[in-house]
């Protein structure tokens, strides 16, 4: 074998990978066609591939600086702790709804009208939550931005399926979470420096309003260039029932998650609620098969092994890297009473690694395929080991001062491996086969799995750190919930794994 030979096949696992996903003239005239040694230039292409990476970032970007203004706000509009909890918890919850219905209608009707429709409600309430002057408002305002934030980000990932295929996929979303890292990255600062140059009751309005002079700037941008809708081959329905059946069961899940106060409903009702809808569901997408409609979960979906998989990596990994985030802060902030400010430039590295790995993915996935996410998420998994043996064994200055190096790691593994994996996961799924639906779905998962990890390992933490007076009962709260997280990387490993085989059986030069 020669040496180029290893890497054509890992190109062709990848090419053949998306073969289905090949645009079939809806978009033709602005695809990016790639081969083996490099990608021909597509200007127009490009444009929408920055409204996206932009607006996925000024979503992003909401979410990381609000949490920062909620005591401001609450001071301000002398908000109670349920309304406190409303305002910092239904933004989540909406765009977490919004992401299957708004796939599924980016299928039928186009994705240009519903990112612009998404965008001006984004824009439009922010406003609105910027001029409210009571906390009510400030919540209405809040679920319609995260609907308008929900519909903009199924649509990005659409929107790159569309455009792009192969190699050239994987690049623009590598940029995508490069948007992601710099989100976190930038938010904390922006709005720590905010509050701190203007009067309390004025800096969390301008973090609301800041969104509305950018959301119209994109506006106008993507008003002239995002591609208009051209009717695919096959003829999608409108599963209205299923989206109901759907949204009621989202909205059961993410509620359970968030349960805590008499503004929400107790976290049984939430999952009866759940467990008794998700039956109903079921039989209600085989009937509706049955009578020649499209469902929302269809067999190119639940039949497509590498898309399955790669949901499973990605709900596994998403979930493993938000609780551990959680935890780690708690066990910093509360155990070791680590003053906020230096955990934030302890976290710094992460953030810069794992924007940095995410910006050159592509290459990364170009060469190693599949074989590359397996490589990461092992580098993962001894980063987390790590952590938790720096937290039972080394002294506190010594927790401190390995950190950087640990989470550098987990932040160099994270950025190699969600954007590849979301690359040749979506490109299981074809232009004919609903990829919105098919995004909003992966997305829809990992925001699941997401909540639900935070839930428990915050809840777990709490419980266990308060066990007992001292460090010793944070360090064995720490190592408790890290335990978890690591079968949940183990998780996101096999199911890499036997994705990689099946490749692999494809390609056996590999």
């Amino acid at each position: 074998m020669t040496p180029d030979e290893p890497h054509a096949c890992v190109h062709t696992e990848l090419a053949d990978a998306v073969a289905r996903a090949r645009p079939s003239g809806r978009f033709g005239w602005l695809v990016r066609r790639l081969d083996a040694r490099g990608a021909s230039h597509d200007t127009r292409a490009d444009i929408v591939l920055g409204i996206c990476v932009a607006m996925g970032f000024t979503t992003l970007l909401d979410q990381a600086i609000f949490t920062l203004a909620v005591p401001a706000l609450r001071s301000g509009l002398r908000a109670s702790t349920a309304e406190i909890q409303l305002i910092t918890s239904v933004y989540s919850i909406a765009f977490g709804i919004a992401l299957v219905p708004a796939g599924r209608l980016g299928d039928v009707i186009g994705r240009r009208l519903l990112f612009l429709a998404g965008l001006a409600m984004f824009t439009g309430f922010s406003v609105l939550g910027g001029l409210a002057d009571d906390a009510r408002t400030v919540i209405a305002a809040r679920v319609l931005q995260g609907l308008g934030a929900g519909m903009i980000n199924t649509q990005i990932f659409g929107l790159i399926q569309d455009l792009f295929t192969g190699t050239a996929q994987a690049r623009a979303l590598g940029r995508y979470a490069m948007a992601g890292g710099l989100s976190a990255l930038v938010g904390p600062l922006l709005g720590g420096l905010v509050l701190a140059s203007v009067p309390t009751d004025i800096g969390w309005r301008l973090l609301f309003l800041v969104n509305a002079p950018f959301g119209v700037a994109v506006f106008c941008v993507a008003l002239r260039y995002l591609p208009r809708h051209r009717p695919s081959a096959r003829r999608f329905s409108i599963d209205l029932i299923g989206l109901i059946l759907l949204s009621a069961i989202t909205l059961a899940l993410m509620l359970a998650t968030l349960v805590g106060s008499a503004a929400m409903p107790s976290r049984r009702v939430c999952l009866a609620v759940a467990l008794a809808g998700l039956p109903l569901f079921l039989a209600w997408e085989a009937a509706y098969q049955r009578r020649g409609g499209t469902p929302i979960l269809s067999r190119s979906l639940v039949g497509s092994r590498g898309y399955v998989l790669g949901t499973i990596v990605a709900m596994c990994q998403f979930a493993a890297g938000v609780t551990l985030g959680m935890v780690s802060a708690l066990f910093f902030l509360d155990g070791l009473h680590v003053d906020p400010l230096l955990y934030a430039a302890l976290s710094i590295p992460a953030a810069l690694a794992s924007t940095a790995s995410a910006m050159w993915s592509w290459r990364f996935v170009r060469r190693f395929g599949r074989g590359g996410t397996v490589f990461a998420i092992a580098c993962h998994a001894l980063a987390v080991a790590a952590q938790g043996c720096a937290a039972e064994f080394f002294e506190i200055r010594w927790i401190v001062l390995t950190y950087p190096a640990i989470v550098l790691l987990q932040g160099v593994a994270g950025g190699l491996i969600h954007a590849p994996n979301q690359a040749m996961t979506l490109a299981q799924i074809g232009q004919d086969e609903g990829r919105g639906l098919a995004a909003g779905f992966l997305q829809l998962s990992q925001r699941l799995a997401c909540s639900i990890g935070m839930s428990w390992g915050t809840g777990v933490f709490l419980v266990q750190a308060s066990s007992s007076a001292g460090l010793t009962a944070y360090r064995d709260a720490f190592v408790e919930v890290l335990m978890p997280i690591l079968l949940l990387v183990a998780g996101a490993f096999v199911a890499a794994c036997t994705d990689w085989a099946s490749r692999r059986a494809q390609c056996p030069t590999t």
